[in-house]
């Protein structure tokens, strides 16, 4: 069996195996080459970066042991140390609207204000940790970009299968906010079971990769929920 991709320039790429990690254009990707409704549908988020008030600059550091954190509350907010640009620090709002990956509105959720994304985070900050972090005027720092959420949050990790691709076709997607982490160990495990079949990492870290099959949505739309 020979996969081919065929890229919107034109050119065309062959070979045996093939792994699709395209994020938030999987749902339309696997719509158009199979006709099967996978149920990963991209989000609009906004990624926040806010200033640290003087005097707390290095105790929010990964150098002073800082850690990643969630608040599972309402809104769920996440942080992570301050790390790429000192003196700020990321914390945002886990979530966000629906959104086409080939027609958003980048500017969504930006503005202060009702539907604003970072509202919810000033809020939190100002209850939880306003004596580390300014949250007064906003963050400092705005960046937008997308989730590709499951049903239940649990990635996919699955062969395409159907008669055409089979287990010659291994996809990677519906991270839901929390893969970039997990990347390396992903990748690993995607490209085993596109060379050998079956994932030999996955089954020494005792990871049932059944978890995340396609399947599970079958009869079931909320799939592990």
């Amino acid at each position: 069996t020979t996969i081919v991709v065929k890229t919107s320039s034109g050119e065309e790429f062959h070979a045996a195996k093939c792994i699709i990690t395209v994020g938030a254009w999987t749902s339309k990707l696997v719509k158009s080459v199979t006709g099967s409704d996978l149920p990963v549908q991209p989000l609009h988020t906004l990624l926040c970066y806010w200033k640290v008030k003087p005097g707390h600059e290095r105790e929010l550091t990964t150098e002073a042991g800082f850690p990643t954190f969630s608040s599972y509350g309402d809104p769920y907010i996440y942080s992570t140390p301050s790390m790429e640009y000192p003196g700020l620090i990321k914390i945002a709002m886990h979530g966000g609207p629906r959104c086409d990956p080939d027609s958003r509105d980048w500017t969504v959720g930006t503005t202060e204000g009702e539907g604003g994304l970072a509202d919810p985070v000033a809020r939190w900050i100002d209850e939880v940790m306003p004596g580390h972090v300014d949250p007064a005027g906003g963050p400092v720092l705005r960046q937008a970009c997308m989730y590709s959420m499951t049903p239940d949050e649990d990635f996919v990790i699955d062969f395409l299968g159907g008669e055409e691709f089979g287990r010659d076709v291994v996809v990677g997607a519906g991270f839901s906010g929390h893969g970039f982490k997990m990347g390396p160990a992903i990748g690993r495990i995607l490209a085993e079971m596109a060379l050998d079949g079956e994932s030999g990492t996955a089954a020494e870290a005792g990871v049932e990769l059944e978890h995340f099959r396609i399947g599970r949505f079958d009869g079931n739309p909320m799939g592990n929920a």
